[in-house]
């Protein structure tokens, strides 16, 4: 891991350069305590304008709250698009801020170096250089992209631009063939930056600012993934959301023939709006194997759209969708996600603090995790990005769940599912990791929903003197987790139709859908989850919800198409 005991002492341009990049690492979070505890360092170790290093972080960092908005990507993108104005301020202004990320060669090598560690160290580490990927990206990116009417189009003359413009090395006061020589090396520097941390992407697309490309003016639609055994329940979902009026494009994501046969993908292409793509020739997974729950994030970041609602297998919806799209939240982070159940006390604090860099930010102060209310934050049935926004967060996700994914035991190796449940944490986290803390969890409470079984003891109405689960009046147990939305009413629910997802037959009956209990506001209050057999949790409580007639017709329509597709 880089400290700040790697600054060079001799080279005047290393070390100007380098402390920048150290910076990056801190200012993920936009902590004044870091910047100012930095700033004392450089001052006792060389000379240093304290104005002009606020104002530096001022226009890299501390741009206007909509300025990662698709119009407002980087200022004079649309100038710099001709040669004759490529000497102009908001060009030279970019190209300098990428020359100032430059380490000299010894740090390069210690950055896109083996990741040494394991566990909790290596996640660390990783994160670190993640973020300064991600400066470095982005600060690529602001001298290459072009936004043009719809279009983001990626200039691939800016050597020639250099070369046959020298008066942007006068303004920026430098000698022309160091400054080609110098962007050369951040070509190079990025490059091996990119192949250290997320290599996997390279049999699709030549490069990650390509990728990243195709999602400017990409459109909204939604993901799945289904391998043969969850295809039915995928033909029940997309049928039933388009019952809802979602009109969206679907793509149905699989690993290969022998993950999804060719019969299915058939059936799924028969729904106008519905294709199916094979992530196998997209990811190289050597020395892993992609499968089963890890598909999910790259599935997300590989479908073609920009806005993506990510739809698990067995989760049914209610209502459309869509109206993910304009909750406030996600229009606000351009990523939204659903809390888990609230059960299962326990802090995982000192755990979170030595997998985030500091300083940690006030959303994972706010964690379950941190807080100790449970150890389980969030699940990851539904998940709504924005990829244009959190290009390098998702593909942080996508290494959390390929190739550091799994441990080895017999070689002390410890993965990332050895610390957390599957791939269900990894999104918020690979967001913290990165230092991207645009993202919500949604606003609507979870509940149980099912058949409602009535406590013996109440022959009456009227209760009195609860003192435990067993004095409540009424108990629903189910595997559905049921999502409300923020005006209350169900939105939708995953652990699929049946009493036991798990079950195997041909004549299985679906559940008893009757109402619903919210879960309480506490995980140690009365009444609240147990957990049984068969991922089956049960909440007890004095007042139920009934479904409407409208969600119950939907519940019903939802069964039919189950049937009619022999999902059940």
């Amino acid at each position: 891991m880089l400290t700040l005991s790697h600054l060079p002492n001799k080279s005047r341009r290393g070390f100007q350069v380098f402390r920048i990049l150290v910076i990056l690492f801190a200012v993920g979070y936009y902590c004044k305590e870091t910047i100012w505890g930095l700033e004392h360092h450089y001052s006792t170790t060389g000379p240093q304008d304290g104005s002009s290093f606020h104002k530096r972080l001022d226009q890299i960092y501390l741009a206007p709250e909509d300025s990662h908005r698709p119009m407002n990507l980087k200022t004079g993108l649309s100038i710099a698009i001709e040669p004759e104005n490529a000497s102009c301020e908001s060009f030279r202004r970019s190209f300098d801020n990428l020359l100032s990320l430059l380490p000299d060669n010894s740090h390069i090598e210690d950055i896109t170096g083996t990741i040494k560690g394991t566990g909790e160290e290596k996640l660390r580490e990783v994160g670190f250089r993640a973020r300064a990927f991600k400066a470095l990206l982005e600060a690529w990116e602001a001298v290459h992209f072009v936004q043009t009417g719809e279009q983001m189009l990626v200039r691939n003359d800016i050597l020639q631009l250099l070369r046959d413009n020298p008066g942007i090395a006068e303004d920026l006061k430098l000698d022309q063939i160091d400054m080609i020589h110098a962007f050369e090396q951040v070509q190079y520097f990025l490059t091996q930056l990119s192949r250290c941390l997320f290599s996997w992407t390279t049999p699709y697309f030549p490069d990650h600012m390509t990728l990243h490309a195709q999602f400017w003016n990409a459109g909204r639609g939604i993901v799945f993934t289904a391998g043969n055994r969850q295809a039915p329940y995928v033909l029940t979902s997309i049928q039933s959301i388009r019952g809802l009026g979602c009109e969206l494009p679907i793509e149905v994501l699989y690993l290969g023939n022998d993950d999804l046969g060719e019969d299915f993908r058939e059936e799924l292409e028969s729904i106008p709006g519905v294709i199916t793509r094979d992530l196998n020739p997209m990811v190289s997974d050597e020395g892993w194997k992609l499968r089963g729950w890890a598909a999910k994030p790259f599935a997300i970041l590989l479908s073609s759209f920009r806005e993506a609602i990510f739809i698990d297998a067995d989760s049914i919806f209610l209502r459309n969708p869509e109206e993910l799209f304009l909750d406030r939240f996600y229009q606000k982070t351009g990523a939204l996600f659903f809390k888990d159940r609230l059960f299962m006390p326990g802090s995982k604090k000192e755990w979170l603090r030595n997998i985030l860099p500091s300083p940690i930010s006030k959303q994972a102060r706010k964690s379950r995790l941190w807080t100790g209310e449970s150890i389980h934050m969030q699940e990851s049935g539904v998940v709504v990005v924005d990829k244009w926004r959190h290009f390098v967060a998702l593909l942080m996700v996508t290494r959390m769940n390929g190739p550091d994914r799994d441990g080895k035991k017999p070689e002390g190796r410890v993965g990332v599912y050895d610390m957390v449940f599957g791939d269900k944490e990894t999104f918020w986290l690979g967001w913290e990791l990165v230092g991207d803390t645009d993202y919500a969890f949604h606003k609507g409470d979870a509940a149980v929903m099912g058949k409602v079984e009535m406590n013996p003891k109440y022959d009456s109405p009227i209760t009195n003197g609860a003192k435990g689960d067993q004095d409540l009046r009424f108990t629903i147990c189910a595997p559905q987790l049921l999502h409300l939305g923020v005006d209350g009413h169900p939105l939708w629910f995953n652990g699929w139709i049946l009493p036991n997802k798990f079950a195997r037959g041909d004549h299985l009956q679906p559940a008893q859908f009757d109402a619903f209990i919210r879960e309480p506001g506490d995980a140690g209050t009365i009444g609240s989850w147990r957990l049984e057999k068969n991922n089956v949790c049960c909440l007890s409580a004095n007042h139920v919800v009934n479904f409407t007639y409208a969600e119950k017709e939907s519940l019903g329509n939802t069964i039919q198409i189950a049937k009619d597709v022999s999902a059940i």
